[in-house]
């Protein structure tokens, strides 16, 4: 565990969850059959999910939030399928994707309340968000 994070979000619980999770699916993607490319993908997204939502959690800005709690929550979603796969080639056990996939949704459901969170405070319009890129907002704003 880290000791000189200026934003202790290791104290957090959707994140030391998502650590202990990444931890184990990783290893779990890593060991014997499952080295194969559905097993890579597996271990991607975990790295996808962790990282992502660290850097949520360490962001003060609005919109880099939004984003990474909204990556995180993909890599989740990805999870889902591919664990699936994985105990349809013989990669996984039923049993463990089934103890994967209740911790999957409970992650889902926090990150989802994350995202939201951040998504109402971008709306609350003291914090302006730099444009968009392709100019794919109504009204964008510059900064000069």
């Amino acid at each position: 565990m880290t000791t000189g994070t200026a934003y202790r979000i290791e104290n957090l619980d959707v994140y030391r969850k998502s650590i202990a999770l990444g931890t184990r699916l990783y290893q779990e993607a890593g060991n014997g059959k499952a080295r194969s490319a559905v097993g890579e993908r597996v271990r991607e997204n975990t790295l996808a999910l962790v990282l992502n939502l660290a850097s949520g959690l360490g962001f003060w800005e609005k919109q880099w939030k939004t984003s990474h709690f909204a990556a995180s929550k993909r890599a989740l979603m990805e999870l889902t399928p591919l664990l699936e796969l994985m105990v349809a080639l013989g990669e996984m056990k039923a049993e463990t994707e089934a103890q994967f996939a209740a911790e999957l949704q409970d992650l889902t459901r926090m990150i989802g309340g994350l995202l939201r969170q951040a998504q109402r405070r971008e709306g609350s319009g003291d914090d302006p968000a730099p444009p968009r890129e392709g100019g794919a907002c109504e009204s964008p704003t510059f900064y000069h």
